[in-house]
This record gives structure tokens, sequence and C-alpha cells, in this order.
């Protein structure tokens, strides 16, 4: 099984020869598709989703800006790709219209090898499957909260629990990687639940979900271990922006531990 699938959408053959090269070169394993245009792409993505599609901006006929107002009525439902852009020029108007499409990053032309290594070290990151367990007494804030997880650009596999008990249960029983934990549940305080998740499992990240922003159960929080919290209510860019944080993705470090992680799997 590839360790991830990306489209390439561009209607020039020498760069669409030039990207998967160089994606080739940092994860061999890598599949990777092309197609010469935007309606191709429209075609591909009908049929099979990718995790990760390389989008050129400047295409004759139907443009990457205007492929990404279409992108939701292609899919129907299924989740969204990792879009990267790829262009030789930006300005800060098309910046913003990425952004407000849910474009994740942007490769520039000519390509940079350190760059495209950049970007796959972070994209396989986030297309790794990982457990999460949502931690909530009300079944109507279980479902909302599943559903704007799943939204998230990172590969989540959401699973719930109504009170601490099911919780413990269900951490004894299985590897989760992180857990989305209500501050102010009816039969145990949410820190209460947090610290014992953290104390008997190594690993394990926790985020706190709460109406109320008050600091001192922030610093309460802070003290057993957690450091991030969402505040109801609450978006997928959200969930993708603690995320990032909670697995240092904008470091150095991360790069370096990234780097040493995927290569040894390959």
């Amino acid at each position: 099984m590839p360790l991830l699938n990306c489209l390439v959408i561009d209607d020039s053959g020498i760069v669409r020869g030039q990207l998967r090269e160089g994606i080739c070169s940092v994860l061999p394993d890598c599949h990777v598709f092309e197609v010469e245009g935007a309606l191709e792409g429209a075609r591909f993505l009908s049929r099979f989703v990718p995790e990760v599609v390389f989008l050129d901006l400047n295409m004759p006929g139907v443009g990457g800006i205007e492929f990404l107002d279409g992108l939701d009525r292609i899919l129907a439902g299924r989740k969204r790709p990792i879009i990267v852009s790829i262009t030789a020029e930006i300005n800060a108007v098309t910046l913003k219209a990425l952004q407000d499409r849910g474009a994740y990053d942007l490769l520039p032309k000519p390509f940079d090898k350190i760059a495209i290594a950049t970007v796959l070290l972070r994209l396989v990151q986030m297309t790794r499957m990982r457990r999460v367990l949502v931690v909530d007494d009300s079944a109507t804030v279980r479902q909302v909260v599943r559903k704007i997880v799943q939204r998230s650009r990172f590969n989540l596999h959401v699973d719930e629990a109504a009170c601490a008990e099911d919780a413990y249960r269900l951490f004894r029983g299985q590897g989760f990687d992180l857990a989305f934990i209500d501050m102010f549940m009816p039969d145990v305080d949410g820190l209460e639940v947090a610290g014992e998740i953290l104390y008997t499992r190594q690993g394990v990240h926790i985020v706190m979900m709460s109406g109320d922003a008050d600091e001192s159960r922030r610093r309460a929080a802070a003290h057993i271990g957690v450091q991030h919290f969402l505040k109801k209510p609450f978006y997928p860019a959200q969930v993708d922006s603690v995320l990032h944080a909670l697995y240092d993705m904008n470091d150095a470090q991360f790069l370096e531990a990234a780097r040493h992680e995927v290569f040894t799997q390959i």
C-alpha cells in the first residue's frame, strides 16, 4: 500500500514530470497520479479521492481557484483531499482566495527539493491514521464534535465516551492517540479525567473543551500537562491548528523527527 496517494493537476507535462520526480525522490513509495487540466481532475476525483492534490493555479480554461469553488460538488460529500497549490507567482488577493477555499499550502515554481520535502513530511504526518476519543456527557455535543473532528485535514478515527468510566474503559482496551474532553461533566471534573488518562497512558495528547474560558482552569490544566483548549463552539480549522501545535509541525525539530520516521518506513 502506498505511503501517500497524490494527484498532480497541471497543464504542463514538463511541470508534472518535475513534481513527480521531486515527490518520488523524497517518498519512493508515493503513488503519483497526473492529469493535464481541471476538467480531467474533476473526472478523476469523481472516481477516487487521494490524500493530496497538487493544484496549478494558472491553467487555461478552468483555473485553480475556479476548480476549488466547485470541489465540494465534485466530491459529493466525501472528505476533501489536502490541497497544495502550485504557482510561479502569488499575490495577497490570490493567497486570501486560497485560504478562504481551504487550501493547505503553497509550493512555488520552479520547484525546490527542500520545499517539496518539507511539504511531504507534513502531509505524511497529517494522513497517518490517529485514534481519537471524544468525552462529553451530552450525546448531541459528542455528535457535533465528532463531525467537526472528522472534517479536520488530519486522518482521525473517532470514538465516543459519555462519562469518565467509559473513557477509562476504552483507554484501557484500545490505543488512542488523542482525547477531546469536556471540562465540565456532571459525574466528574474533566480535568480529573484528563489527569487520570495522562497518568496511566504514555504518549496520549489531551485537548480540553469548554464553553467557558476561565484562566484559573487553564492554569490548573497546564499543571497536569494539558496545554490546549478549544472553546465551544469550534470548527475544523481550529482543530487543525491545535493538532499542528500538538505535534510541533511547524518547527525544525518536527521536520527532523518526521524525516527519520518516514525514511525508516521506506
